[in-house]
């Protein structure tokens, strides 16, 4: 197979760039590594040094222990007085300038929880057990509920809904064919 010059030409052009792609590839990978090579020694030298003032000035100190219990607040927003459910367990009730706060055992899983106030819609919601957390609860009043995530328009009612229909009135009868039926032979 014979190449014409211009095949020859864009062959070499390709085969150029490739080689200078290569080529930017390892100057690139080269530098990177004489960067960190020397951002290392410098970085032995202060750890060095950083463990020499610490072994010097002060003994490390363990973290706090964890207590085996979690303290779950809850609150409202806006506040208002609300019952508070895990399940059909009642927690408590929501004081008006308080929060209410639940104690849980550290782990024990997450609580899904109904909190309910008077002229507001029901909000659940989910708090987990693996550390003290606050829960600011959005109340929110029927007539904003369109407002709500989710939301949706409520069907029309149907008048006849469930209903079945009348059954369809029965025609006449359909005329007899007249195309003539073929005989099947007796044996």
């Amino acid at each position: 197979m014979r190449m014409d010059s211009a095949t020859t030409r864009r062959w070499l052009a390709h085969k150029h760039s490739i080689a200078a792609g290569a080529a930017a590839l390892v100057l690139a990978g080269s530098m990177a590594v004489w960067a960190v090579g020397k951002n290392d020694k410098k970085g032995k030298n202060a750890d060095a040094n950083a463990a020499d003032e610490i072994g010097k000035t002060a003994e490390v100190e363990p973290p706090p222990a964890q207590s085996d219990t979690v303290h779950v607040i809850i609150q409202t927003v806006p506040p208002r007085k609300a019952q508070v459910k895990w399940g059909r367990k009642p927690l408590g009730t929501i004081p008006v300038p308080r929060p209410l706060v639940v104690e849980r055992r550290r782990d024990s899983g997450p609580m899904d929880l109904v909190i309910r106030a008077s002229g507001f819609l029901p909000v659940h919601t989910r708090v987990y057990t693996f550390s003290d957390s606050r829960v600011a609860v959005k109340l929110t009043p029927p007539e904003e509920k369109s407002k709500l995530f989710g939301y949706r328009e409520e069907p029309a009612p149907n008048p006849d809904a469930g209903v079945p229909t009348a059954p369809a009135v029965p025609t006449a009868p359909a005329a007899p064919s007249t195309t003539p039926v073929p005989e099947t032979p007796k044996p």
